[in-house]
């Protein structure tokens, strides 16, 4: 199983500070974190990169969750 650690904004909805997720991959990893926090919906979770053991994945709509990773939603910074 993989642990998704929440930063401290989604820390407010969830009111969790990490869980454990069995999906393998992202679309199933998404639909299993809303299952259990449906108030995530409108929080841009789709919109956020994902950090899967500390590489930042912007676009993680193709990757695979591995086993015992650690995982982190993580804002996606703009520069202009």
């Amino acid at each position: 199983m993989a642990t998704l650690f929440f930063n401290s904004e989604l820390e407010k909805i969830t009111e969790r500070r990490k869980i454990y997720i069995k999906s393998k991959t992202y679309k199933d990893f998404i639909e299993e974190v809303l299952s259990i926090f449906p108030d995530l919906q409108g929080s841009g979770l789709m919109e956020m990169a994902l950090a899967i053991d500390g590489e930042i994945i912007h676009e993680p709509f193709l990757v695979a969750i591995p086993d015992n990773s650690e995982l982190h939603f993580v804002f996606k910074i703009s520069g202009g």
